[in-house]
């Protein structure tokens, strides 16, 4: 079987106490043990195959997210192009702005992908005291869905129990459902019985310390059995409702232990527990309790409709009512008072849990990605970007292109007119479409002259692709000329800049056979009118992204078969001498770089001619990008004088059209 390049993508890795982060390193280390090349991105501590991100900040419940124990990765296109260049599929675990944003990189990268779902709504609102308002929690899977989960052909769901919540809640994917499974390393081992446990009937329960946990109603159920001066409770987990756990607890005569626990240690202390509690509201699946079982522990779990846990239970016995505290009590006193029965099910536990071992359940994932590979090679991503179904960015791109027909085969008078007033616009709005990116990014142009030596030819322009607005960027830099833009289509996706993109007469890159005929008779019809076509050769955005990229055909195949030159550019962020940046906002300033064209060879065969250009053109742009460059300081009279400039500019041209 060929092995495979795959990536993980998720916020925390490196945190023991995190159930996401254990699962997949367990399944990170099984995927290299059966061959694949596995890498891991995310935050914490660079690796020999993990890619470190950048930690975030988040505004004003950033102390909400340090009492859970989390940690949120900030996006980072060039991490993203680093990690995804190369790879298989890339699997993206949790709906968090550094997955949802890699996503988005993943898929104009033409990568296949695949998503688990390891977040419930309510591990989000417990810990704001809104766990039980189902309108908020109905609405975060829809947001999850709209945001994040739509862009997937296949979710991974740990649990049936969370599978049909999906479904319930109109996920439109294809859920595969196996376990995150349990390791080899959890089973049952002879230890000895610590001397402080030795007269006590010790009770564990293992996860992290949260509203949803419901730790609560174990302590009040001890405080209410009539054996609570014989049971000592340990908590085996750390979070933000350990003080108040605490404070519940002290009245015990044994006083809850708090800890954390090694994974060596943890065994150890469930191969040393009497019984195992899991007294969650909201479980997707309950790993901990797994293992507990699969050490021999019998567990009391909460029956929750939305807790996944309780599927593991063999008996009645090991079921209490969901937030009963006087039902918990009842069954911890059962299993005290029947010692015989508590041995023969814990052998039955055990059992159940090896049939749910990681080394089964790792063969899913692997089948998973290859059916989510084969998807991906046959359909492409889902075609809804929203819940309604509707592709609005695919609906745009036809009726663009039949717009582009309809003016060439109807070359008339009335056409001609529309097309001189829709070109004086086109004018207007460059001019202040260079006034606003001048205020916002302080865009300035060099080498402008050289834009004169394709004379009224026509031809090509290429530049670095690393701004949402490097499109516009480039209409200010190449103005007055008429220009025709070739864009991503992921770009028109984007708010208010896929509407300013499309009255720029940006078209996009075609994603079907059809509309790829449309698009190379524009492409054509325009180069033949001695108009500028403006391509990014290295196809997908990546923001600030440092360097260059390798470089498509396209651009060049067009060169070659229409006989015009390239003019290469380059858009680079550039830091003023003195570290005074950008007056208007303090950062530094986008510079547009413009270079002298570049001819084809036509002493070469078409291939030979379009690798020769675009190495040339490569080589162009990249010098572009290394040559060194200072910025003046300026004071800010001249800019305010420049932007005079252009508003007077802008009042002459209204004139001319007038």
């Amino acid at each position: 079987m060929i092995s495979l390049k795959i990536i993980h993508v998720l916020d925390l890795y490196d945190q023991l106490n995190n159930g996401v982060a254990t699962a997949t390193k367990r399944n990170v280390k099984l995927l290299r043990d059966l061959g694949h090349e596995v890498k891991v991105l995310s935050t914490g501590e660079p690796a020999a195959d993990k890619i470190a991100a950048d930690e975030f900040s988040l505004p004003f419940f950033q102390y909400l997210v340090d009492a859970q124990g989390f940690k949120f990765a900030k996006p980072d296109h060039s991490k993203y192009y680093e990690a995804f260049n190369g790879a298989d599929i890339i699997h993206f675990h949790l709906p968090t702005p550094f997955c949802i944003e890699g996503e988005k990189i993943a898929r104009q990268m033409g990568t296949a992908t695949v998503s688990s779902f390891h977040l419930q709504p309510q591990n989000i609102t417990y810990s704001i005291g809104l766990g039980k308002n189902k309108k908020i929690n109905d609405r975060l899977y829809s947001e999850f869905y709209k945001c994040f989960y739509s862009k997937f052909n296949y979710i991974h769901a740990p649990s049936r129990m969370i599978a049909d919540q999906l479904v319930a809640h109109g996920y439109k994917n294809e859920i595969r459902v196996f376990s995150n499974g349990v390791s080899n390393n959890f089973k049952p081992v002879p230890v000895e019985r610590d001397k402080q446990y030795e007269d006590k009937f010790l009770i564990l329960s293992v996860g992290r310390l949260s509203g949803e946990k419901r730790q609560d109603l174990l302590i009040d159920a001890v405080k209410q059995s009539k054996y609570k001066d014989k049971i000592q409770l340990v908590f085996a987990g750390q979070g933000p409702e350990q003080e108040n756990l605490e404070e519940r607890g002290k009245d015990l005569l044994n006083k809850p232990i708090f800890d954390f626990y090694s994974q060596k240690d943890l065994v150890a202390l469930m191969n040393r527990a009497d019984l195992y509690i899991h007294a969650s509201d909201a479980e997707i699946e309950g790993i901990s309790c797994l293992e507990a079982m699969a050490c021999g522990l019998v567990p009391v779990i909460s029956d929750s409709e939305l807790s996944a846990t309780n599927s593991f239970s063999l008996t009645e016995n090991s079921l209490f009512a969901a937030g009963d505290a006087s039902s918990l009590a009842e069954k911890i006193e059962y299993w005290i008072e029947n010692p015989e029965e508590k041995a023969s099910y814990s052998k039955k536990y055990a059992e159940k849990a090896d049939g749910m071992r990681v080394e089964s359940t790792i063969q899913d994932l692997v089948k998973l990605y290859r059916d989510a590979m084969e998807k991906q090679k046959q359909d492409g991503y889902p075609k809804t970007d929203d819940p309604s179904g509707r592709d609005k960015t695919q609906s745009t791109n036809f009726a663009g292109f039949k717009r582009e027909k309809k003016k060439q085969a109807e070359p008339k008078f009335k056409g001609k007119t529309r097309w001189f007033f829709t070109r004086q616009i086109r004018k207007i709005l460059v001019v202040i479409v260079y006034v606003l990116l001048f205020f916002l990014y302080g865009v300035k142009v060099e080498g402008r002259k050289n834009i004169a030596l394709l004379e009224d030819k026509g031809g090509i322009s290429i530049m670095n692709h690393i701004h949402n607005m490097d499109s516009c960027m480039a209409a200010v830099a190449l103005f007055p000329k008429y220009v025709t833009f070739v864009s991503s289509l992921a770009n028109f996706r984007l708010p208010l800049i896929g509407n300013l993109l499309k009255m720029l007469g940006v078209v996009p890159i075609p994603d079907t056979l059809s509309s790829s005929k449309n698009f190379i008779k524009t492409i054509q019809n325009d180069l033949k009118q001695n108009n500028i076509i403006h391509f990014f050769p290295e196809g997908i955005l990546l923001k600030n992204f440092r360097g260059l990229r390798e470089f498509k055909n396209g651009a060049f195949y067009f060169a070659i078969k229409e006989n015009k030159a390239i003019l290469p550019m380059a858009v680079r962020l550039v830091k003023s001498c003195k570290s005074k940046q950008r007056w208007l906002t303090g950062k530094p300033r986008y510079f547009v770089f413009i270079g002298k064209p570049l001819y084809p060879n036509p002493d070469l065969p078409n291939k030979s001619a379009i690798e020769d250009l675009k190495e040339r053109s490569y080589q162009s742009v990249k010098s572009l990008l290394d040559e060194e460059f200072k910025v003046a300081d300026r004071f800010i009279i001249f800019d305010l004088a420049r932007i005079a400039a252009f508003i007077v500019i802008v009042g002459k041209v209204i004139t001319m059209i007038i």
